[in-house]
C-alpha cells in the first residue's frame, strides 16, 4: 500500500458522481480528470494510506475534524467540484443535437408532475456506554413506512456498517415523482444488531418539487443524523 494524497479518492469520487448526473455535460474521462485537477489545486492535500468507498471518506472527514467541521469541508468539495463543472463546462464548446420534439401529452404531464429530491443521509451508530463504534449492525431506511430506493445501486439498503466506516453509515435516497408540489415524507432509521437492543427512530423531511432530478449528492441536501446510541441486549 502506498502514501496518497487522501483527497484525491474523494474528489475522484466525487466528480465522477456529479459527471454521471448532470444532463448539461457530455461526460468524459478528459473531462472527469480536468474537474478533479480544478477542485484539487484548490484544496489543501492531506496525505494517508490509500482507502476507497465514500462513507469511509465521510467517515475520515468527521472522525478527524469533528462533526461541523468535517461535514463543511464535505461540503465544499462538493461545491468546488460543481464549480469545476461549469468552469470547464463553460471553456468547451460541445456540438450536442437538439432535443427530440414532445408531444402535447408529455408537455402536460411535466407540467402536472414534478419531482422531490431526498437528502443524503449520514450517521453513526455507536454503544451507548463506551461511545465506540458498533460494527455489523444492520441500518434500514424506511421512507413513508416503505423501504428507500436507493438514488444508484452502489447505496445499500439496509447498510451494514464495519471498521472500514468507522461505524458510518450513509445512504442517497432516490428522487420520487409525485404530482404535490409540496410534501412531507416520514424517514424511518431502523437499527439491528444481535447483542444489542434494536433502534428505531422517526423524523420528517418537508420537501418542494422541481423540474428536474438530482439523483446525487448536493451540497445543500445533506440531512445528518448524528449518533445512534445503541444498548446492549438483556
Amino acid at each position: 500500500m502506498k502514501l496518497k494524497n487522501y483527497q484525491e479518492d474523494l474528489v475522484l469520487y466525487l466528480s465522477d458522481l456529479v459527471l454521471k448526473n448532470r444532463p448539461d455535460v457530455k461526460s468524459s474521462e478528459s473531462l472527469l480528470h480536468d474537474v478533479a485537477a480544478y477542485t484539487l489545486n484548490r484544496l489543501p492535500p492531506r496525505y494517508i494510506v490509500s482507502e476507497r468507498g465514500f462513507t469511509r471518506l465521510a467517515a475520515d472527514h468527521w472522525v478527524d475534524d469533528g462533526n461541523e467541521k468535517g461535514l463543511a469541508s464535505l461540503v465544499q468539495a462538493l461545491i468546488l467540484v460543481n464549480q469545476a463543472v461549469d468552469t470547464i463546462k463553460g471553456r468547451r464548446r460541445e456540438t450536442r443535437p437538439g432535443p427530440s420534439p414532445r408531444s402535447r401529452e408529455e408537455e402536460l404531464l411535466d407540467v402536472r408532475f414534478c419531482w422531490h429530491n431526498l437528502p443524503y443521509i449520514i450517521g453513526r451508530v455507536l454503544d451507548k456506554a463506551s461511545r465506540q463504534p458498533v460494527l455489523e449492525a444492520s441500518v434500514s431506511i424506511l421512507i413513508n413506512g416503505e423501504e428507500a430506493e436507493p438514488a444508484d445501486p452502489g447505496w445499500l439498503n439496509p447498510y451494514r456498517t464495519n471498521a472500514g466506516t468507522r461505524g458510518f453509515f450513509s445512504f442517497l435516497p432516490k428522487p420520487v415523482r409525485l404530482r404535490a408540489k409540496s410534501k412531507v415524507f416520514t424517514l424511518k432509521l431502523a437499527i439491528e444488531h444481535p447483542d444489542y437492543e434494536p433502534l428505531t427512530r422517526e423524523q420528517t423531511i418537508r420537501s418542494k418539487g422541481e423540474l428536474i432530478t438530482y439523483p446525487y449528492i448536493t451540497s445543500d441536501r445533506i440531512l445528518n443524523l448524528g449518533n445512534a446510541l445503541l444498548s446492549p441486549s438483556s
